[in-house]
């Protein structure tokens, strides 16, 4: 009798496990949705940052500080490209901003302005 209450409580144990690491699952993906789409103050969560993220973002206050008070330089604006795309990296964004395109040939351009594309 004990060995059959004893299986039983192991096969929940394994049930429950499976929830866990479901659930875990879940919630890291609602997490990176909340982190991505900026929501953590809309929802009043308490984000963690990072020490590296949080170097970046005092160092681009500063350097929005100096610019309003108009004593930010060349050497200011460069920084504050470098900060910012390591912010979006730590955050997990990616940097480029402009979408690669393959240059059209230009036979195709030409058949595109004279409407010969269709065929």
């Amino acid at each position: 009798m004990d060995d059959l209450i004893l299986m039983e409580l192991e096969l929940e144990l394994k049930v429950l496990r499976k929830q866990i690491a479901k659930l875990e699952k879940e919630n890291k993906e609602l997490k990176s949705i909340v982190v991505e789409n900026d929501l953590d103050d809309e929802l009043g969560i308490e984000r963690l940052i990072t020490p590296e993220e949080e170097i970046c973002i005092l160092g681009i206050e500063q350097i929005l500080e100096a610019v309003k008070n108009k004593i930010a330089d060349k050497n200011d604006i460069s920084n504050y490209d470098i900060l910012h795309k390591n912010l979006r990296m730590i955050r997990g964004f990616s940097t480029e901003s402009k979408k690669k395109t393959k240059k059209a040939d230009v036979k195709d351009l030409l058949k595109i302005v004279e409407g010969r594309n269709n065929g």
